[in-house]
């Protein structure tokens, strides 16, 4: 029969993985990787408008459209 066993990763055998990076560094990364998939949200919405509207879409139709579709959740 398998035995389990719990451990507390908060014991100082174990290393920690945000301790491997400095922290400014960790948070310029997370604002990149979500600068970057912000912008990439964008075009796709500008080319879905784009699309069904047959025109370049303002940013006014862009906003809208976004907040009727993100306004239930």
């Amino acid at each position: 029969m398998l035995s389990m066993q719990t451990c507390d990763i908060r014991n100082e055998n174990y290393p920690s993985i945000i301790a491997a990076e400095d922290n400014s560094e960790m948070e310029n990364k997370g604002d990149e990787t979500l600068e970057k998939a912000a912008e990439h949200e964008h075009e796709y919405l500008r080319h879905r408008l784009r699309d069904e509207l047959q025109r370049e879409p303002t940013e006014e139709e862009l906003n809208e459209w976004l907040r009727e579709h993100t306004e239930g959740y």
